[in-house]
């Protein structure tokens, strides 16, 4: 052995003994494609996130984050985590409700939660008892890690809506394929946008309502074009995934992969304290900035409840054609079990 080889040797036996020896070589840095803006509770909770896995694996996995679409466009993300040429996205199952339909049905069903605990309820009784979902997402070369919440999303307005007669021809901002139905039940023209559209429509009158939470519209700047704001919900359940591709996830060693499921699940609780205690904060911003808050009358808020489709129905009997009738029957039953209905 040359003098060479000798110290190659020597300075490998001292790695391995100080526990390197497949540390550097296993080391990942991930890429995350992001639809929202770094600044809002669940942007912040996503860099806790990927800060935690990164110190927890002493630095063996590394996750950098690029917000606001800097990666592709929010519609594009599921085709990114499928090709490649993202790691992991931050993303609306509801914008591909023709790839993941079972994953899409809580973050687009409307009016049928009421309460930010429930979505957290919601999610984590589905992943765990409904299998059916983590196969839709592993067809679609994915793994959901943890949800993030959202506040009610009430209705918000350029003008005041006094009631349901009010909606009537007014341009509703919608997204999926249940909230455009919910539009049209009170009357109003659905106009599917995402979220960097949301100021310029507002601005220029391609809408004149969106359903938003009042941080999102501290967040976005809203209350600049849009300044009244009504108590009906017209949606509300978990929102935006974490999620990896199953590639990536299946390269991870096995103690990576419980940490980071580790590191998750606590960011889900964070995520979901955070959302609310944000909401009292944005609406004294709001006021602060002329932002008006008004009663949807009660009368009117079942009114349009009752003119809906029964969208739980709807589901069940999509998705037996498509043969997953088992698996939304069980998740309507979960679903109305957490909700009280």
């Amino acid at each position: 052995m040359s003098v060479f080889s000798r110290m190659v040797a020597v300075l490998t036996a001292a790695l391995v003994a100080a526990g390197f020896s497949t540390a550097v070589s296993a080391q990942m840095n991930l890429r995350m494609s992001s639809q929202w803006t770094e600044i809002t509770i669940g942007s912040q909770v996503d860099k806790w996130w990927a800060q935690e896995i990164e110190k927890r694996t002493n630095g063996q996995v590394k996750i950098k984050i690029f917000f606001e679409g800097a990666l592709g466009k929010a519609s594009e993300n599921l085709t990114l985590i499928r090709e490649g040429a993202i790691d992991l996205t931050a993303m609306s199952a509801s914008y591909f409700p023709a790839d993941l339909p079972l994953l899409t049905a809580p973050n687009s069903i409307p009016m049928a939660m009421a309460e930010v605990p429930h979505a957290t309820q919601l999610i984590q009784r589905l992943l765990k008892e409904v299998p059916a979902l983590d196969e839709e997402a592993k067809r679609n070369g994915m793994k959901a890690l943890f949800f993030h919440h959202l506040n009610p999303y009430l209705l918000v307005c350029k003008p005041e809506i006094k009631g349901i007669a009010d909606m009537k021809g007014k341009k509703l901002r919608t997204w999926g394929a249940d909230m455009p139905r919910m539009a049209q039940a009170a009357g109003a023209v659905p106009v599917t946008l995402s979220l960097p559209e949301l100021y310029e429509s507002l601005s220029r009158g391609t809408v004149d309502c969106l359903p938003f939470s009042v941080d999102l519209m501290v967040n976005y700047k809203i209350y600049e074009v849009a300044k009244h704001v009504h108590d009906i919900t017209l949606w509300l359940g978990p929102t935006n995934g974490n999620w990896i591709s199953r590639k990536v996830w299946d390269k991870i060693p096995a103690d990576q992969q419980k940490i980071i499921e580790d590191v998750s699940r606590e960011a889900a609780i964070r995520d979901r304290d955070l959302t609310m205690e944000a909401a009292a904060k944005a609406v004294e911003t709001l006021k602060a900035n002329g932002v008006q808050f008004h009663k949807f009358p009660d009368a009117d808020k079942k009114a349009w409840k009752q003119a809906n489709p029964d969208f739980f129905a709807d589901f069940i009997a999509a998705q037996e054609k498509a043969g997953r009738g088992d698996a939304a029957k069980a998740m309507v039953k979960i679903w109305k079990e957490v909700v009280g209905g």
